[in-house]
């Protein structure tokens, strides 16, 4: 009788299971390994990359050779004139109607009569602007002869807007310079005379326009 009972209940605590738990707490953790398990996925997945916004590029109003206007982008225009063997250039910064710069396609011959204009139109704005320096070395024992033909160059560049650099060398340099700049004084305004040693050096310019 010992024996039987025994085994029954042997057989009882084999058939129970070891790790037992209701059935509804192994739904709830299923579910929240599944929700663990997505989230772990979509945070794998690589971000979306934002692409930038595109900056619009200003437009320009365009001239042609038949003064046929287009409004492009500045980059049209430069590949258009690239392509033609044209030159780009700017006549106007801001058109107060439009509110855009104005550009003009100009072949070499007219860009190189515009830039002469253009020359000349700043002459006569700003008249008394000098031009590039002109540099005249003379010793002292120079000759009436070369002196006065050395004073006819001087006048000549001052004529035209020329700064005139002198320098004199030798025992009478200040002679020299005076008879010099008495020579030119119709035309010229002396600045800057220095001596150092047996040298004498001064600046003649143009007389200003008023």
């Amino acid at each position: 009788m010992m024996l039987k009972r025994f085994t029954a209940s042997a057989l009882y605590a084999i058939r129970l299971p070891i790790n037992w738990q209701p059935t509804s707490n192994v739904c709830v953790c299923r579910t929240l390994e599944f929700k663990k398990n997505r989230l772990e996925i979509d945070n794998e997945e690589p971000l979306k990359k934002i692409r930038p916004k595109t900056v619009p590029q200003p437009k320009i109003t365009l001239l042609g050779l038949e003064k046929d206007v287009s409004v492009v982008t500045i980059d049209v225009a430069s590949k258009m004139c690239e392509r033609r063997g044209l030159k780009l250039v700017k006549i106007v910064d801001i058109d107060t109607k439009t509110q855009r710069p104005v550009y003009q396609m100009m072949t070499a011959n007219q860009f190189l009569k515009e830039d002469l204009k253009n020359h000349q139109n700043k002459d006569e704005k700003n008249p008394n602007q000098l031009k590039k320096e002109k540099t005249v070395l003379i010793n002292c024992r120079i000759g009436q002869s070369d002196l006065e033909s050395k004073v006819n160059n001087i006048h000549k560049w001052l004529s035209k807007m020329h700064e005139v650099r002198m320098t004199i060398t030798g025992d009478t340099a200040n002679e020299v310079a005076d008879e010099l700049i008495k020579m030119t004084q119709d035309y010229s305004r002396v600045v800057q005379r220095r001596q150092k040693g047996d040298t004498v050096k001064f600046q003649l310019l143009p007389p200003k326009i008023s």
